[in-house]
């Protein structure tokens, strides 16, 4: 995304432009200055700092930040970074749990809305995806009009109209998960009247000024020095502890230098076996071992939030062994230089991912396990970090952004070897995640530097040090680990790592499960392992040879494995295969526009919150996740706004045991009361039960896949889904409905 703030920042990168950097901190000061407002507390002295240090920070960093990022939204999160870091050291306990505010009440007064929402909006911003976040941003922050939307974004007004609606409507989701319920129109107006705050007159004058008279007068070092003077007077450090966190999930991480390499110019390839150097205070670790650190050597922090350092624990997925001379990567002699940076590019999970969580427990029991087959989320990389087999690179700070999650109903319980344990304990410990609030356990990445790369197997694999925020049952705790990245070749990665954390730190009560034959106790302390499979996203401007591309799904854990012998399938039924579905070809370039459509229902009694859940991303097999409409042919309607061509529906109906739902109808129209123009996408009513027509197309079981239908690109504005009930209820339960539109 290119805007007319990059020709200022590339000329003050490359010619060290005090007018450019002027114009920059002119433009972008108040939106630092109300984003550090809000998240120091209202503490207008301590924004100054904040707002001093990000574009301190901006001016030391402007060469190597990609032109193909949004300024804004590299501002927007630094500022919130540098505001965190200043603030916690002052916090010492934030209550986590707020009440639901009455939507009414918020409606009628958005200034007080947008007052309610401040402590949690930008943690809120941060957790939209990269295009919902930028939409916010441009139009509310930056305070550009639709058609400066447009542009910014490479789109026509009106599509940009489309997507920030889109980003309103997630980010009123994200909120309603903290608990606050607005509506998306009261969120939009709070937003526009106040979501940016005028900072004092002479602000942006005074931190140019300083900025650019620091970096004057020695060049980055002064500057550096700067920026410790400012953060020294907030007495602002890294403030850590060693408080073991957390639980149920490991999600991977973003990036932290733990230490840095004594000779950072030095090419990182693997080592050949060596003695081992002598002990060097702050020197990295010789070996790609977990490092340690001293359990004292850290202040305290508040339980909400607390730095985690990497537990003394061995994975056997990271162990590193000494490859066979003939094994080892030669360093190239000769370095061709590279006119440009490669552009960001960005991966999103793959199959073949999984996480596993163990435990200790009493000796009825002595261990647990729990495992989730399935990582979200996305991964953007830039210029440093290993994409393919081999590849040599220097050990320093990445650029790189994580935002990963798993569902917390994808957890189950397994044996040792894998198999189910217990779905009563399943329902324990979902019961202490509080999934019912918080259906996802999420990890932002912060901070990642490479630190050196081994041979494992015959297989080179490079070292990280990372540092992220990892939130559980609605407690962020920030956590520290190492990461390895072993590229796959064809463009996929497997990241894989593991930490050691208490429960009691996201303040959940180990589960206790009662039996006949004793009571399982579980300990406060979990491990937890995980191999997270990327691949990248397919850029839809450059088609495969085909004009195709493989529409990728993201699917919640399956929740059964075969068909029980008392479903009778008939001929008409579908055969289930066990097998992963091949993935439909579609042009490339559409986007799931459900959740910025509106939606309606033939059952009234079905409410508008209930009807969000369509729309909400969790797919899981439980009955929290699903919506009930009543007996007899009923309809869910979708409202896409305007004409669009649809290639794509998926329907997840209730999918927690082996069931087929009848008479499956999805029609299209171009009026809400289906008289103008209606056309049929699928039909299984072989029967006409439903007065709909006679369908063609087969029944099928539901499963964790959904149902996937190709609309063939039809032209439409309003669809119905249509079913009348399943093998198993009378009632019709649906789950989650994605709607894929050019």
């Amino acid at each position: 995304m290119i805007t007319d703030s990059q020709p200022l920042l590339a000329d003050y990168a490359a010619n060290g432009s005090e007018r450019a950097f002027r114009e920059l901190v002119t433009r972008y000061v108040d939106l630092v200055y109300s984003t550090a407002l809000r998240l120091v507390e209202g503490d207008t002295h301590r924004a100054e700092d904040v707002a001093q240090t990000v574009f301190a920070d901006l001016a030391r960093m402007a060469a190597k930040l990609s032109p193909n990022s949004a300024l804004g939204g590299w501002l927007h999160r630094h500022t919130c970074f540098v505001a965190r870091t200043v603030m916690r050291g002052e916090r010492r306990r934030q209550a986590r749990e707020r009440q639901a505010v009455e939507m009414s009440a918020l409606d009628n007064q958005p200034d007080i809305a947008l007052t309610e929402i401040a402590p949690v909006l930008d943690e809120a911003i941060n957790e939209l995806g990269a295009d919902d976040r930028d939409a916010i941003l441009l139009r509310f922050f930056e305070r550009r009009n639709l058609r400066s939307v447009g542009e910014a974004l490479g789109v026509s007004e009106n599509v940009a109209q489309k997507r920030v609606a889109r980003a309103v409507q997630e980010l009123a989701t994200q909120l309603r998960r903290r608990g606050f319920t607005l509506s998306a129109a009261t969120l939009a107006t709070g937003l526009a009247a106040g979501a940016v705050t005028a900072a004092p007159a002479g602000l942006a004058l005074s931190i140019a000024g300083t900025v650019l008279a620091s970096a004057g007068t020695t060049g980055g070092t002064s500057l550096t020095a700067a920026k410790v003077a400012v953060m020294s007077k907030l007495n602002v450090g890294i403030v850590s502890a060693i408080v073991a966190a957390g639980v149920m999930t490991a999600i991977f991480l973003q990036n932290h230098s733990k230490a840095r390499l004594r000779d950072e110019s030095a090419v990182v390839q693997p080592q050949p076996a060596q003695p081992e150097p002598a002990d060097i205070p702050d020197s990295p670790p010789a070996s790609p071992d977990i490092a340690k650190r001293p359990p004292n050597d850290l202040p305290r922090r508040e339980p909400s939030r607390v730095r985690i350092a990497a537990p003394p624990v061995t994975l056997p997925s990271v162990e590193p062994l000494r490859p066979p001379a003939r094994q080892s990567v030669a360093v190239p002699e000769q370095t061709v230089a590279v006119n440009s940076d490669p552009p960001i590019q960005r991966f999103i999970g793959r199959p073949g991912s999984k996480v596993r969580i163990e435990g200790t427990a009493n000796l009825i029991h002595p261990t647990w396990q729990v495992e989730s087959p399935i990582i979200g989320g996305f991964l953007e990389v830039g210029p440093g970090f290993p994409l393919e087999p081999g590849q040599t690179l220097e050990p320093g700070p990445v650029q790189a952004q994580v935002e990963a999650f798993i569902s917390v109903r994808s957890l189950k319980s397994v044996e040792p070897d894998g198999r189910p344990y217990s779905d009563r304990m399943d329902e324990i410990m979902y019961e202490h995640l509080k999934e019912q609030q918080n259906h996802q356990i999420r990890y932002h990445l912060v901070e990642m530097s490479l630190t050196g790369a081994t041979n494992r197997n015959e297989v080179l694999q490079y070292e990280f040090d990372s540092r992220g925020e990892l939130v559980v049952a609605g407690i962020t705790n920030e956590i520290t680990m190492p990461v390895f990245v072993v590229p796959l070749g064809n463009g996929k990665l497997k990241i894989s790592g593991g930490i050691s954390l208490k429960m009691t730190s996201f303040r959940i009560d180990p589960p206790a499960l009662r039996l006949a034959v004793g009571s399982i106790e579980t300990g406060d302390d979990v491990s937890i392992q995980f191999e997270w499979v990327v691949a990248p996203k397919k850029d839809s401007s450059l088609p495969s040879q085909s004009g195709l591309s493989p529409l990728i799904l993201d699917l919640p854990a399956p929740a059964f494995k075969s068909i029980p012998k008392n479903l009778q399938l008939s001929p008409n039924v579908e055969p289930l295969s066990g097998k992963p579905r091949l993935p439909m070809m579609v042009p490339p370039g559409l986007e799931n526009v459900a959740l910025s459509s509106t939606f309606t229902s033939s059952d009234r009694n079905v409410t508008r919150a209930n009807l969000d859940k369509l729309s909400d991303g969790d797919k899981a097999a439980s009955d929290q996740s699903v919506i009930f409409l009543r007996k007899g042919t009923q309809w869910v309607q979708v409202d896409l706004g305007s004409l669009g061509e649809i290639f794509a529906l998926v329907i997840w109906h209730a999918h927690n045991t082996p069931k087929i739902y009848h008479d499956v109808i999805v029609q299209v129209a171009d009026n809400p009361d289906f008289t103008k123009n209606v056309r049929t996408v699928f039909n299984n009513d072989s029967d006409n039960s439903s007065g709909l027509g006679v369908g063609t197309q087969r029944e099928y079981v539901e499963t964790y896949e959904g149902k996937l239908i190709n609309a063939k690109g039809v032209k439409a504005r309003y669809i119905r889904f249509y079913s009348k009930g399943s093998t198993e209820s009378a009632l019709n339960e649906y789950t989650e409905i994605e709607i894929y539109v050019r």
